[in-house]
């Protein structure tokens, strides 16, 4: 008789609530997992990501115990449901590892160290920047430098292309990628005589560049950048009469020799930063696919 009457509850009560058993979920890792797994997961839950992630949970579950009270609320309701699987989804960092690992698939067993020695390396840029000191440094994708002063140091490759052209409306820093690349590399050992710099605001850009110069040539050309970009490079590379040997750096996908621990799986599941970052990367691998770019 009263059920009609009874208010469903707030939006802070169901906040509560999911503190509370995320609370209890956090003490059954404490008691089943060593105290640095309590530590990380308890960590991502604080972040503003996890924070998102929380609210957005609590705003599904309650407006769709409204909706029960309310038709009208629906919408709503079907809104926020949405917002929160899209952004689960994205940040989780199992499903960024599986998108990697299937643009990575091609490259896992290729080992550049092992190659035959290379006339030249077309070395996209992207893996230097400029910092706010003013000191050049390698980012996340600086392993493509790395690689390529090992490739130098190896005696495998003497010359090397330094690719990329800032779009100035995007980047205000004055640097060229193909100058950072290039002036990172003079650090790590290359002499300046075996670098060149070549232009390109993108990878179909830059390829149409060397296409010009290397189109059906016999030297053998590498390709060097992340794994993960390397199959767009590569298929770029060759509608534009280019034959390179991909030479795969920077791999996203770890290794993973026992299986996912109790940690991970949870931890994962949180969306974070790190893992949003790369999901947006590698969607965008997808989408030039998609789109035949």
């Amino acid at each position: 008789m009263f059920a009609k009457y009874r208010q469903p509850p707030s939006f802070l009560q169901v906040l509560c609530i999911i503190c509370a058993m995320s609370g209890v979920g956090l003490i059954v890792l404490g008691l089943t997992q060593d105290r640095s797994v309590l530590e990380k997961v308890g960590t991502a839950l604080v972040m503003p990501s996890g924070l998102l992630w929380i609210l957005l949970l609590t705003l599904s579950i309650h407006l769709c115990i409204q909706k029960k009270q309310d038709h009208a609320g629906q919408s709503g309701a079907v809104a926020a449901i949405v917002c929160f699987v899209v952004f689960s989804v994205a940040g989780n960092g199992f499903i960024a590892n599986q998108m990697a690992a299937a643009l990575e698939a091609d490259y896992l067993t290729v080992d550049p160290l092992q190659e035959l020695p290379l006339d030249v390396v077309i070395v996209l840029g992207g893996g230097g920047g400029l910092a706010a000191n003013g000191r050049l440094q390698g980012n996340g994708s600086g392993d493509r430098l790395i690689l390529a002063a090992q490739l130098y140091h190896q005696n495998i490759a003497t010359k090397f292309i330094c690719t990329g052209q800032r779009i100035k409306s995007m980047n205000s820093s004055g640097v060229d990628p193909a100058e950072s690349s290039r002036d990172i590399l003079l650090k790590l050992g290359v002499p300046n005589s075996e670098i060149e710099m070549a232009g390109g605001r993108n990878t179909s850009e830059e390829m149409q560049g060397l296409s010009a110069r290397f189109r059906n040539s016999k030297l053998r050309i590498g390709l060097l950048t992340s794994a993960w970009h390397l199959p767009r490079a590569m298929r770029l590379a060759i509608r534009n009469g280019l034959q390179p040997i991909p030479l795969p750096a920077d791999f996203h996908t770890a290794a993973n020799n026992e299986g996912l621990t109790m940690g991970q799986m949870v931890e994962s599941m949180i969306p974070n930063n790190f893992a949003l970052g790369a999901t947006c990367s590698f969607a965008k691998e997808y989408l030039a696919i998609l789109l035949g770019r």
